[in-house]
Formats: C-alpha cells, structure tokens, sequence
C-alpha cells in the first residue's frame, strides 16, 4: 500500500467514525429539519449589502444571529470581522480550528439587491459568493450549539472582510496577524459544491497611472494623451505570451480616465490583476507587465507611475495531506463529486504560512460576480451535510494530535 492510499484510508475512517458520533447525527437532524430556515437565512444575508469596505451592516446582523443562537464569544475586531469563539471556556493555549467564509461581495455600494426565485433558483448578486457560504456557517453554529457539542479545542467561527476587489485578504490577514497561536487548521468555505483548493493561485495587482500635460482636441491635437498612451499599453500586453504551465494569467480589469470628449486627457489609469500558479513564474510577468507599461509612455511622450495595490501570496498543500484527504473523504460520504481546483481565496494567506487551509464550496449555481448570480436549492442540503462533516471531522483530526488529558493514559 502506498503513503498515499494509507493516508486516505487512515482519514477515511475517521470520517466515517465522526458520522457515527452523537454530535454529528444530533446536529444534522436539527439542520435536515431547519433547510427552510436555511433558505430564509441565505434571503436575509444576501439582501444586506456588504460591497468592498462596506461589510459592516452586514457583519452586525451576522454577530447579532451568533449571539442569538447561544454563542456568548462574539465579537467584531478591527477590520470588522465578526469573530466567534466555541467554546467560550475553551483552553486558549490549543491552536483553534478555524471555518470561515467572507462577508463581502465583489458589487459596489447602491447595487440593488432583492432576491428573486425562479423555480428551484434563487437569484441576486451575492448570493452564491458569497452569502450562501455565510448562511451555512450561521446554520452550523446554530446546531452545534443546541446539540451541546464540546470539543477539546477552540473552535473559531470567522466571517471575514476584504476578500473581493481591493480587499487585499485585509480581514484574514488582521484575524492571523492577531491571533495568539497558529490556527491547528483552516476551512474557508467559498465556491461551487464539490470544489476543493488547496493550491492558492498568487496573485499581484498594479494601477499604471499615465499622464502628460493634456489640452484641447482641436487646437492641442498632437500632444500626447494619456488615454492613447494607456491603450498602447493594453496593446503591448496583448503581445505578450503567457505559460501554458504554470498557469499564468494578466487581465485588465479597469480604465478611466479623460474629462470631456473634446479635451486631450492628461490622465489615465488602469488597474491590472496578474495572476500565477507559481511564484517565480508571477514574479517574471510582473517585471514583463512593467517593461511594457514604461515602454508605452515612452513611445506616447508620457510619464507613467505603477503601484502596487493588491498582493496575494501563493502557497499550498500536498495532495496528500491530512486535511486534503479528510475533505475528500467527507465529499465521497456526502455523495458529493470532487472537483480539485486551482484558487485565489482567503486560504492563501494561511497557506502563505505554513497553516494546513484547504477551501470548498457547499452550493450548486452559476454566474458568481454578475448580475445574473443564481444558486439551485436543490443541492443546498449536501453542501450543509457537508459543511457540518468536514468542520467536525477537522476537529477529530486536530484533538487526535493532542496529547491526552490531564489523569488518562
């Protein structure tokens, strides 16, 4: 038998041992009679905006629930993540097991936001990345409390901001910056059901910043325009040739610039998402993306200035590692078919670190970050199942690593 298959079995059965295991068949009775409230969570969480650093309304409701439903370690830090700590009493010194899901959505603020059913469909921005995902884990809480469940261990619910747009990781980065030990794990629940990544993508992003002396169209023509200078770039970046393997990727995900349509634009600016499955690979797309951006101004007459405003760190998980099988294993039990997938997500600035983080998805749907965003109530029971497995198959896992209690052998 290979180390492989003895690691996936080993985990396997712990899996299935958590199945047998009053918590679990306690808690999934009280979530197979709440799947109504379920979708009614999944309505209210979603209607609450929370556009890139604006999740604070959101996050009031969210911690206002938690307490609601019998979590007395509520709090919301200073990136505005709601933090909730069960059980309150747990031993601080163990390293926590950590499930999170992010609180904010990729869709400006004055968005509107009413969910709309269509059949088995519910449909609203948001809804599926990532409103479902924070629902389940409100569920989840919501059961293990009313269960009794009492792990060794602290486990930390957390709903984090700044996982969209501009957000830089900021809440996932505050909660590990702050946090007194090392989580023992992670699981951020985001995406499609049956996804898992373990293979955070890394990721910079650039605003190019072109700018010249401007004028009028007619009388000025000729003088360099930021906008032509801006477009050029785009130009050259089209040239460039991207790696099959590692994946690498660059895209232009914003222009604005100009002041009227009979005014050479003194200004332009672009905002660039650059993206690798390897670091050394995103690091040499980096230097390439430059070069052609100073290579542009030069030949337009204009002076351009690049900032960095976006920096997620790559890191990752063998395949064969513990919490990778462990999340296989609760996928094959929840009849749930296994997509491994390559992801930017809040697991990459734990796996940055050494910390075992693996993400999944617990909803069926399509259209994430467009107006047209559904997910299918038909498949919201499996993901829940699922979500409830995997968390409580975790925390065997992390209390089987620690030494025995205090009096036993």
């Amino acid at each position: 038998m290979t180390e492989v298959s003895a690691t996936g079995d080993r985990v396997a059965h712990l899996v299935h041992r958590v199945m047998g295991d009053r918590a679990f068949r306690s808690a999934w009775r009280h979530l197979e009679r709440r799947l109504n409230r379920y979708v009614d969570e999944i309505i209210r969480v979603t209607e609450i905006p929370a556009p890139p650093f604006g999740e604070a309304e959101r996050a009031r409701y969210v911690a206002s629930r938690l307490r609601e439903v019998g979590l007395t370690s509520v709090d919301i830090d200073g990136a505005s993540n709601v933090v909730a700590r069960w059980p309150a009493e747990a031993a601080p010194a163990l390293a926590p097991v950590v499930i999170s899901a992010h609180l904010d959505t990729v869709f400006p603020a004055g968005t509107p936001i009413r969910v709309r059913r269509l059949g088995n469909r519910l449909y609203a921005p948001g809804i599926g990345d990532n409103a479902s995902s924070v629902a389940c884990l409100l569920m989840l809480a919501e059961a293990l409390a009313a269960t009794g469940f009492s792990p060794r261990l602290p486990v930390i619910w957390l709903f984090n901001t700044g996982e969209e747009g501009l957000g830089n990781l900021r809440g996932m980065r505050h909660f590990l910056d702050t946090l007194p030990r090392p989580p023992a794990a992670v699981l951020v629940v985001d995406g499609g059901l049956g996804m898992i990544s373990y293979r955070g993508i890394g990721s910079r992003r650039l605003r190019a910043v072109f700018s010249g002396p401007g004028g009028h169209s007619w009388k000025d023509f000729g003088r360099p325009s930021a906008i032509h200078g801006a477009g050029r770039a785009v130009t050259r970046l089209c040239g460039l040739r991207m790696p099959a393997r590692p994946r690498t990727t660059w895209n232009v995900g914003r222009i604005q610039g100009g002041t009227t349509v009979n005014t050479v634009a003194a200004r332009c600016e672009l905002e660039i998402d650059l993206r690798s499955e390897d670091g050394a690979a995103l690091r040499e797309l980096e230097q390439a993306v430059r070069r052609e951006l100073r290579a542009a101004a030069r030949e337009e007459g204009l002076e351009v200035t690049l900032e960095v405003i976006g920096d997620r760190p790559q890191g990752c998980l063998p395949p064969d590692h513990d919490l990778v099988c462990l999340l296989r294993a609760a996928m094959g039990a929840c009849g749930v078919p296994v997509h491994d997938l390559a992801a930017s997500t809040d697991a990459n600035l734990p796996l940055s670190r050494g910390i075992p983080a693996v993400t999944f998805g617990i909803r069926q749907g399509d259209g994430a970050h467009t107006l047209d965003e559904y997910i299918d109530r038909s498949g919201l029971d499996r993901g829940l199942r699922l979500a409830l497995l995997a968390l409580l198959a975790c925390v065997r896992w992390a209390e089987e690593a620690l030494p025995p209690p205090c009096g036993r052998n």
